[in-house]
């Protein structure tokens, strides 16, 4: 038996952390508004907020758009590999998929685990309960019959609080990071974030990582359309966003009529995809003692893309090695599976760590 299911009913949501979230992301906004303005490294406003409650409802229309091939792509990879990712799995092993959002992307996963009849147990890790709250009940009536072997459950909390946690779980672990999740970010952070799991993996262990590798110049158009097909979907998602920032730094200062929506793809030193945010008028914090003049941009939900052989060296620098690489036809985007390194000095006390 799996620890967890000690301690978590199928289709349960634990909260690891997620109910002390905002304050920390409070802080985090705090931090940012009241750093000196460089436009040499302009300053990124927590996704965190893009993710509260109605922001996630937003995000999953967006990624079910046909023009959004990542989310389209993934399923055909689950599709056509599913079989194969599972027969390198031992029986008992536990998903942990970072950032989970909505799952029925990775229900075609699941079902590659029930056609197997390998048990397994699947816990979506969120920052959003309310999303955890929709997507895991779905997953788990999807596995409700008593011949199924998929156990599925929640885990309400930041990547941080996973961290913790995951070190209580006994069985082997394979963890998902599904839409460009992990390696979403300027390379020595990307690596770092590679890093921060690998530390976690023990030598049973897996990492399933999917990364869009489209590029500039010849995928222009295909990258601008995914971005900018659901303007109007966007645009809400935004504001949701617009909403609990406001909310936090207790004053009206991010709305429409003090920022101007912007748009742009960079191609030095990656692909980029990046939405900004560049001040109107001169604002006013009142609460930070600060004021935002015109003309001074926030980063907000970048995309970096990044292709195989970027990849693979991340991996490396990461103490990763790269086990199978699966591309989507007709695509970039491609899907990982890891493992630790061998002979890089790890410590294996974690497995011995009983449960919660």
């Amino acid at each position: 038996m799996a620890t967890w299911e000690k301690y978590l009913a199928h289709g349960e949501i634990l909260d690891i952390g997620g109910s002390r979230m905002y304050d920390d992301v409070g802080e985090q906004l705090a931090k940012v508004l009241r750093r000196p303005y460089d436009p040499e490294n302009i300053p990124t406003l927590p996704d965190e907020l893009l993710y509260h409650a109605e922001g996630l409802e937003w995000w999953n229309k967006i990624i079910w758009q046909k023009p959004f091939y990542q989310t389209h792509d993934e399923i055909r990879l689950f599709d056509a590999h599913g079989a194969d990712i599972i027969s390198r799995m031992q029986p008992g092993v536990t998903m942990i998929d970072l950032g989970a959002g909505d799952t029925r992307k990775v229900e075609h996963l699941l079902e590659s685990f029930e056609c197997g009849r390998l048990p397994a147990t699947y816990l979506a890790l969120d920052i959003s309960r309310a999303s955890l709250l929709h997507n895991v009940r779905y997953v788990a009536d999807k596995h409700a019959a008593k011949d199924n072997v998929v156990r599925c459950a929640g885990l309400w909390g930041t990547f941080e609080d996973g961290v913790r946690y995951v070190k209580n779980i006994r069985s082997p672990r394979l963890f998902l990071s599904l839409g460009s999740v992990l390696c979403n970010d300027d390379w020595d952070k990307a690596v770092r974030n590679l890093q921060n799991w690998a530390e976690q993996l023990r030598p049973d262990d897996f990492l399933l990582v999917g990364m869009d590798g489209h590029l500039l110049p010849k995928d222009e158009e295909k990258i601008w359309a995914a971005y900018h097909t659901s303007n109007d979907l966007y645009r809400e998602f935004f504001l949701n966003g617009f909403h609990h920032a406001n909310r936090l730094a207790g004053q009206q200062w991010l709305t429409e009529e003090n920022w101007s929506f912007r748009a742009e793809l960079e191609s030095v030193p990656t692909t980029r995809h990046r939405f900004f945010f560049k001040a109107k008028r001169d604002i006013r914090l009142e609460a930070f003692g600060r004021t935002i003049h015109a003309g001074e941009e926030f980063d907000w939900f970048d995309s970096h893309k990044y292709g195989e052989t970027q990849v693979i060296l991340m991996c490396s620098e990461a103490k990763l090695e790269v086990i199978q690489t699966w591309q989507a036809p007709g695509s970039e985007f491609r899907q990982y599976l890891l493992k630790r390194r061998s002979g890089d000095g790890h410590n294996d006390r974690d497995s011995a760590v009983s449960g919660l």
